[in-house]
């Protein structure tokens, strides 16, 4: 895809990867209908974020940064949400989910099912 835009507007390749590699807003491979970020920022991550994202990939089997073969699920490693008083939190598309355990996965997952 970086190509063809590449060629289309006349700018070269490596701007286009540093452009859609430099911005959270897009992305190099399609993005599932349901988008979980986990926050890995310093906050979380001592409050147990490493724990909930292993979770997560044992549950759906897709590492962070891929979409599951069925397109449904995204999994993401985010770093600082703006919410580290509700550390750790993950989001789910627009949903905010905090101070969670692990045992508070399998309950929210299931509304995404």
């Amino acid at each position: 895809m970086q190509k063809i835009i590449a060629e289309k507007t006349g700018t070269p390749l490596e701007e286009i990867f540093g452009i859609v590699s430099f911005y959270a807003q897009f992305a190099l491979n399609p993005k599932g209908d349901v988008a979980i970020a986990v926050c890995l920022g310093t906050a979380c991550y001592v409050k147990g974020s490493g724990d909930l994202i292993k979770k997560i990939e044992e549950k759906l089997g897709v590492e962070p940064g891929s979409t599951t073969p069925d397109g449904k699920y995204t999994l993401e490693a985010t770093r600082c949400i703006g919410a580290c008083g509700l550390a750790p939190v993950l989001t789910i598309n627009n949903d905010v989910y905090g101070r969670l355990t692990t045992a508070d996965l399998d309950g929210i997952l299931e509304k995404y099912m």
